[in-house]
C-alpha cells in the first residue's frame, strides 16, 4: 500500500520533469522565455482558438519582471502558486495549459483518461480520484477511451473551477454556528 508520503515525494519528483518538458513544449524559440507568439503558435498546433489579447492577458498574469514573457523562474512560481492555492483566486489560464500539457504524455495534442489517471492518482489519492476523472472527463470508467482536445480540457478545467469557487462560503453565505447553551448551575 503506497504512503501518501512516498506518493507526494515520487508525485514531486516526476512533477519537476513534467514542468520542465511542458516550458520546453512553450518555449517553441528556444530562448529560455514564453512569449505570446509562442504561446499562440502552441494553440495553433493543438487547434485551440484564442484571442491575442487574452493570449498577452496569460502571459501578463504571470510575468513578474514586466517584460511580457514568461521565464523558466515565473513559470516555475505560477505553477507553484496555483498548485498551493487554497482560495481559487490565484490567476490559473496559463496554469491550466500547462496541466494540459503535463497531462498529454505522448504529446498527441489529446489527453485520455489513461494519461491523467497517474498524475490525480499522486496528487489527490484514492479517495478523490474517481471525482477528479468525474470533473474533468465526465466519467471516472477506466476502460473509457475518452480524450479530450485542449479547448476541451481546458473547458472543464473551468467548469470545476467555477463550480469549486461558487461553493466556497463568502461573506453573503456565511451563517454562524447558533450560540451554545450554558447550563445554569
Amino acid at each position: 500500500m503506497t504512503t501518501a508520503a512516498a506518493r507526494e515525494k515520487y508525485a514531486k519528483k516526476n512533477e519537476a520533469e513534467d514542468l520542465r518538458r511542458a516550458f520546453n513544449n512553450l518555449d517553441t524559440k528556444g530562448d529560455g522565455k514564453i512569449d505570446a507568439e509562442e504561446l499562440n503558435a502552441v494553440f495553433t498546433k493543438l487547434g485551440h482558438k484564442t484571442k491575442r489579447n487574452d493570449i498577452v492577458d496569460m502571459i501578463w498574469e504571470v510575468d513578474e519582471d514586466c517584460d511580457e514573457q514568461v521565464s523558466w523562474q515565473e513559470f516555475q512560481a505560477m505553477y507553484q502558486r496555483c498548485r498551493n492555492d487554497k482560495t481559487g483566486f490565484e490567476p490559473r489560464r496559463l496554469f491550466n495549459v500547462v496541466e494540459f500539457l503535463i497531462n498529454d504524455k505522448d504529446n498527441s495534442g489529446t489527453v485520455s483518461l489513461e494519461e491523467a489517471m497517474q498524475i490525480l492518482y499522486l496528487r489527490f489519492g484514492r479517495e478523490k480520484l474517481d471525482s477528479q476523472l468525474q470533473d474533468i472527463f465526465g466519467t471516472s470508467d477506466t476502460n473509457s477511451d475518452k480524450n479530450l482536445t485542449l479547448t476541451e480540457f481546458l473547458h472543464c478545467l473551468n467548469v470545476s473551477q467555477v463550480k469549486q469557487l461558487r461553493s466556497k462560503v463568502t461573506a453573503k453565505t456565511y451563517k454562524p454556528p447558533a450560540p451554545s447553551q450554558k447550563r445554569k448551575s
